[in-house]
């Protein structure tokens, strides 16, 4: 079966990589990757996880290695094996499954300097609500977290929990970021609390902005 995940990782990558030469990109406010990379060795991108695709287009075999958490279900190891082809690293385990194994590998990773990147509210949901491992990872490394949107203006929509977007040929795409988030060393349970609805206020925000922004 892992045979099999590998060539349709590298056949998705392959398909993203030529659908996505013919994507129109806006990038707005793109300062807030580079002033959070200026704060500490590692950063942690926070997104919905049905937007992701343009995401994984547009930074692909970046000189700074990220590492992404995927789920260990069968969808998760696809988009490992995806991903892996378009050269981003891959931790296996979600919140729901290898929980505290795969924070534990995230904390490593993003303690050595690698950039990390989460889909906030996957696996499975619900839509819209970040989940709270990505505080606990940016308490534990001291990385600022960089909350950043993505959409498109014409695009397929699937029939799935995330309703997970996928952006049609030739149509505009954004990516707007917002200012990084610290969480403190020392931050107690209602901080990371805060912190988790700081987040899911921002990304809001500028997925709605993002969102506007391409209609217009």
């Amino acid at each position: 079966m892992t045979g099999r995940l590998r060539i349709a990782g590298l056949a998705g990558a392959s398909f993203i990589r030529v659908l996505g030469r013919t994507w129109r990109f806006r990038i707005t406010d793109e300062k807030y990757m580079d002033e959070a990379e200026k704060l500490t060795p590692a950063s942690i991108y926070a997104f919905w996880h049905g937007r992701m695709l343009p995401l994984a287009y547009h930074y692909r075999d970046r000189d700074r290695p990220v590492h992404v958490l995927a789920s260990v279900h069968r969808d998760g190891e696809l988009m490992g094996q995806t991903i892996g082809f378009l050269g981003f690293g891959h931790v296996r385990g979600s919140s729901t499954r290898r929980g505290a194994r795969a924070i534990r590998e995230m904390v490593a990773l993003g303690e050595a300097g690698n950039d990390l990147a989460l889909t906030v509210d996957g696996p499975v949901g619900p839509k819209g609500v970040v989940k709270p491992g990505l505080v606990e990872i940016a308490k534990l490394t001291g990385a600022p977290i960089v909350p950043v949107a993505a959409g498109s203006r014409h695009h397929w929509t699937f029939r799935s929990w995330d309703a997970f977007e996928f952006p049609k040929p030739f149509t505009r795409v954004g990516v707007w970021f917002a200012p990084p988030i610290l969480v403190s060393a020392d931050a107690t349970s209602e901080s990371l609390e805060e912190k988790r609805l700081e987040v899911e206020r921002s990304l809001g925000h500028i997925t709605e902005l993002n969102d506007r922004d391409l209609q217009s």
